[in-house]
């Protein structure tokens, strides 16, 4: 069950670059916010802890009075289609922004896959708060840019990529996280499941094994238990070859 704590500032972050966004393993900034703009960020926010592995945030079709920011965590956006197929859309990690509403209404489901702290803003609050804040409100749109620019970069991989380097493209990117990247022994431990991996890649779990087996076979990383591996990252950014 999800648990409300007491409001604090000391975790808020905006990751963003106002620029092109980072080479593939490099982790983007955050957004200068001084201390005084954090604790009036978290004065209007309720921080909410999901300490269950899988708890739902939001859910696709509901009522979007909330918008949220992770500050601590691991959550997978994904969108069910009708014939009961998920497709995971994004995996968000401290500092970003979520629950994205068209009319009112959730377009996709959040759901936490690490234990996880969010912080909860009411949109009209929200609204109202960064009006009066503009040096916040920059910040929210430049976030906003930024993760525009991710996601079409991601349309580029999607679109013309194959299998492997797609997922030469997620694990490096993934080690851009330093709480799941042990920098010092190149090991990377995945919060997902091959299955959430799969349905991010767009396309089956099997194939997401096979495509390891490929990326190990040509010495760009090694699997030291089925969530932790150790990456080649100079090997696997050549293989990319994407700027």
């Amino acid at each position: 069950m999800p648990r409300s704590s007491k409001p604090s500032s000391a975790d808020i972050r905006i990751r963003a670059t106002r620029g092109w966004p980072r080479e593939h393993g490099e982790e983007a900034p955050d957004l200068a916010l001084t201390g005084s703009e954090k604790a009036e960020l978290g004065r209007v926010a309720q921080i909410i802890d999901f300490r269950t592995v899988g708890s739902e945030i939001f859910s696709q079709g509901g009522d979007a009075a909330f918008t949220y920011l992770l500050a601590d965590g691991v959550v997978r956006i994904y969108h069910t289609l009708r014939s009961g197929e998920r497709q995971i859309l994004a995996f968000h990690w401290p500092g970003d922004l979520f629950g994205l509403a068209d009319h009112g209404k959730y377009v996709n489901s959040g759901e936490n896959i690490a234990s996880s702290r969010v912080y909860r803003f009411q949109i009209r609050k929200l609204e109202r708060f960064l009006l009066k804040n503009p040096n916040i409100q920059d910040a929210f749109l430049v976030k906003a840019v930024y993760d525009l620019r991710n996601a079409q970069r991601q349309l580029i991989v999607m679109g013309r990529f194959n299998i492997s380097r797609r997922l030469a493209v997620f694990l490096v990117d993934c080690s851009a996280h330093e709480h799941y990247f042990d920098q010092s022994k190149q090991i990377l431990t995945l919060p997902m499941s091959r299955y959430d991996i799969a349905d991010y890649l767009g396309t089956s779990a099997e194939t997401v094994t096979r495509a390891l087996t490929r990326l190990e076979g040509e010495g760009m990383l090694h699997r030291v238990t089925a969530r932790d591996i150790k990456l080649q990252l100079n090997q696997l950014k050549a293989f990319i070859d994407f700027d």
